[in-house]
């Protein structure tokens, strides 16, 4: 099939390469180093060249007859793939404990979320009601004034030492 293409040169070529995988004229001036006229000017060129009325459809029948695959996607493969977000553990499987230690495992929970200093880490969604956020900004309104309480005493008692 590759006796059927015309004599393209190989600016021509890489332009329509290029145009296949969904660049336009500016990025792929970019790419080749060359100004956007030129890249218009080439596609212009092998547009005559082939007969056809758009840049897609002279790109689509060079990837062809090349018989180089077109990419999937308009664009370019990511390097770099995230990792999915760790999924929340499922409540009714914290639920099923052996018997007997129902109570003992509420009263620490329950100690666990007025000790805690903040939602739990690990990209979970904020999941506390309008009572543990009320707590929540409690916690934090004491913990900050016995801050500034320790603070001041300490500087108190450094400014009796110096005096």
């Amino acid at each position: 099939m590759a006796e059927t293409l015309p004599a393209l040169s190989e600016g021509e070529k890489q332009c329509l390469r290029l145009v296949a995988q969904g660049f336009n004229s500016k990025e792929i001036a970019r790419q080749l180093h060359v100004s956007e006229h030129t890249v218009d000017q080439r596609v212009r060129i092998t547009l005559r060249k082939f007969g056809v009325p758009s840049r897609k459809e002279a790109a689509r029948l060079f990837v062809s007859a090349e018989q180089l695959p077109p990419q999937n996607g308009t664009y370019q493969p990511l390097i770099y793939q995230s990792q999915p977000l760790a999924s929340d553990p499922e409540p009714a499987s914290s639920m099923a404990q052996p018997d007997g230690s129902d109570d003992e495992q509420q009263r620490k929970t329950l100690l666990q979320r007025i000790l805690a200093f903040g939602p739990s880490l690990g990209g979970s969604t904020n999941e506390l009601s309008i009572d543990g956020r009320i707590l929540a900004m409690v916690r934090a309104a004491i913990l900050t004034g016995v801050g500034v309480v320790a603070l001041l005493l300490l500087l108190a008692g450094a400014f009796r030492l110096l005096a």
